[in-house]
């Protein structure tokens, strides 16, 4: 056969005309597989690709269509496959705010038309949207000078040693993690402090982290000095959810 012949042979169904799923093998033809992720989020690309056999002698004229949720046809296509070759035909949709199904179809070429053969679906779910990390710096305290007191702190004698305490709150409905980086600079913007570190456990919503340095640092030089904070969740990958400058 020719494509004129095919051309001139197409019956395009539609999707009302598509029969029930539930066939597990065509006469003529088989579909395989279809490749398709088992869920994606609202509004991303699903990519799709319908593997599709042709099980008869000879060669056939075969038509294939992809479907979700029997509303949307993203996957038309029409073909020559020769006996015992295997074809595969791709195509996407938007993923909806639900769940869906998609559904493969197998049409063969006759003499007059094409004639339903071969059924299969896939479900894909609705994946969670990204987790949105969320947490708040609630306390900053410099302790100098056998006191403590929150920022900012002025006329600190020259000569005096810090250590820095800061808080951090986890304002997420999951347990996480609190993570924490900060810089001190003297009035020469030269590097006094760089601190860094993680919670050892996971915290409830509400509860926080107390933060502090290491060990005291000196204030030895006369003027402003400054202090960098970043709060963070999520040591896997780190994401600063709240920060101070002052």
């Amino acid at each position: 056969m020719t494509w004129e012949r095919l051309a001139v042979a197409t019956i395009s169904p539609s999707i009302g005309q598509l029969r029930p799923i539930g066939v597990a093998r065509g006469t003529y033809t088989e579909i395989t597989e279809i490749v398709a992720p088992s869920s994606a989020r609202a509004g991303a690309w699903v990519d799709v690709t319908i593997k599709v056999k042709n099980i008869w002698t000879a060669e056939l004229g075969v038509r294939t269509y992809g479907i979700y949720d029997s509303e949307e046809m993203f996957i038309d296509f029409e073909d020559w496959i020769p006996a015992g070759s295997t074809r595969e035909y791709g195509g996407a949709f938007r993923m909806p705010d639900r769940d869906v199904t998609i559904h493969a179809y197998t049409y063969y070429l006759t003499e007059e038309g094409y004639r339903s053969d071969d059924e299969a679906e896939k479900r894909v779910s609705l994946a969670a949207p990204p987790e949105v990390y969320a947490g708040t710096i609630i306390g900053i305290e410099l302790e100098h000078d056998g006191v403590q007191e929150g920022l900012p702190v002025y006329n600190i004698p020259q000569g005096q040693t810090y250590r820095a305490h800061v808080w951090g709150r986890n304002d997420m409905a999951t347990t996480q993690r609190l993570g924490i980086h900060w810089l001190v600079y003297d009035p020469d913007g030269e590097v006094v402090e760089d601190y860094e570190d993680w919670s050892l456990l996971s915290y409830r919503q509400g509860a926080d982290h107390h933060f502090k340095s290491e060990s005291r640092h000196n204030l030895d030089k006369v003027g402003t000095y400054t202090i960098n904070i970043a709060l963070s969740m999520n040591p896997a990958d780190p994401e600063i959810v709240d920060d101070y400058y002052g």
